[in-house]
């Protein structure tokens, strides 16, 4: 399989590939209910993609992936501010904020790299842009691939009114000591941002709260470093398990 390339979507016509291939995955392929479908164009184009950053997996001129983010601090999250009670993140909340949807992957690039690769690209874009927490919901099967990531699950499942049974899930993006425990892909990334405990203590707290079995606390002040750990691998994609 040849490597993609992954892109920024910045032109008309690049959000008009990503709605074309949102609609073949979504709509075609699974049977999904889209608000924003529209049938005769066979595209989903969301008001959300003009606020946010949306990645593109290209393979030649053919899209084989995407992925999108939106920051709290440069829009309106939507739905996703109750949905997903991003108002309980308190301080974080808006401008510390992003969430993470509309990953999904070509049934022939499923089993392979590029959801991480989509998955390390918005985790880099994120973290330079000062976000402490990224939010992403998942259907069940996926929730081993996003906790590998580093994500945790912090409130209960919830009934999203496009996607039914759902997972929110959070990313406390400088919490090293986490991505270090769960030996996610992205602490190499992180390793040049100061840790936080801020938004590391407050996704505990809030997963104390609400879900207290599946809660670790945090036990040292210390970010332990004891040298390299091997790789694990991530569950990638399986055939319709788009995010």
């Amino acid at each position: 399989m040849e490597i993609a390339s992954i892109e920024h979507a910045t032109t008309e016509d690049d959000l008009t590939k990503v709605g074309r291939f949102r609609y073949r995955i979504y709509v075609e392929e699974m049977k999904r209910f889209q608000q924003y479908a529209d049938h005769a164009a066979r595209t989903v184009c969301e008001p959300l993609d003009r606020s946010g950053h949306v990645l593109i997996a290209l393979q030649g001129s053919e899209v084989v992936g995407t992925v999108r983010f939106n920051l709290g601090s440069e829009s309106d999250l939507g739905l996703y501010t109750e949905l997903y009670r991003l108002k309980e993140l308190g301080p974080l909340f808006p401008k510390r904020v992003s969430i993470t949807t509309k990953l999904m992957i070509a049934p022939e690039y499923r089993r392979t790299p590029l959801a991480l690769r989509l998955a390390l690209a918005s985790y880099k874009y994120a973290s330079v842009r000062g976000v402490d927490v990224d939010a992403i919901d998942c259907n069940p099967p996926l929730k081993s691939f996003f906790a590998k990531l580093g994500y945790r699950q912090v409130f209960g499942a919830i009934d999203h009114p496009e996607y039914g049974h759902v997972i929110p899930m959070f990313l406390a993006v400088r919490d090293k000591q986490h991505l270090q425990q769960v030996r996610s892909p992205f602490l190499k990334l992180a390793e040049s941002l100061d840790h936080d405990w801020e938004s590391a203590d407050l996704l505990n707290a809030l997963a104390e709260l609400y879900q207290p079995s599946s809660t670790q606390p945090v036990v040292s002040k210390a970010v332990v470093n004891d040298g390299p750990r091997p790789e694990r691998s991530l569950e990638i994609f399986r055939e319709s398990e788009n995010s």
